[in-house]
């Protein structure tokens, strides 16, 4: 879904006076109203969520894609992109209507493992695989750390003083 949303965002004009009336625009609201909704959402169950969901966010969905497949594009410009993207992805973006338990995106996910991402660029120049191994081991661990709260400097000062073969994730329970 933030995927799709950026697509729109990049397809925005800069121009002022059709900023206001483009579609783009427009889908970028509609994307906002969407991520409203769910914010309202917290705390329900996972079927709770599923019936609003449903109730809230599928007819602004339906309300998104109804205008987007009579919109006419053509082009490789920003907004011929978006929209077509958002139509190919249709099925997905439905996907967390299914199940109370599925993230309207993974944008946390991502956002976890960027830092690992970056760092692979880096891995080319590890002079063996295992060099690259332990890279990736230790990124793992740093991004488990912070994805539980720990101060990472500190849970790894302490996972080194630990005798070889010490397995200790930093789970924070």
């Amino acid at each position: 879904m933030i995927h799709v949303r950026r697509a729109f965002v990049n397809a925005m004009p800069s121009d002022k006076p059709i900023y206001g009336v483009s579609y783009a625009t427009e889908a970028v609201k509609c994307f906002n109203r969407i991520y409203h909704e769910e914010s309202l959402l917290k705390g329900m169950t996972a079927e709770e969520r599923k019936q609003q969901r449903l109730a809230k966010i599928k007819p602004l969905l339906d309300e998104l894609f109804a205008r987007l497949e009579t919109l006419q594009v053509s082009g490789n410009g920003n907004l011929a992109k978006a929209v077509n993207y958002a139509l190919h992805e249709k099925p997905n973006l439905y996907t967390f209507l299914e199940d109370g338990n599925v993230l309207l995106d993974n944008n946390r996910a991502e956002n976890a493992i960027r830092p690992f991402t970056l760092g692979r660029k880096n891995w080319m120049h590890c002079n063996t695989a295992n060099g690259a191994k332990a890279s990736a081991i230790l990124y793992s661990i740093a991004a488990t750390a912070q994805a539980n709260g720990i101060d990472t400097e500190q849970y790894l000062t302490e996972l080194f003083l630990q005798p070889v073969g010490t397995i200790s994730l930093p789970f924070n329970t």
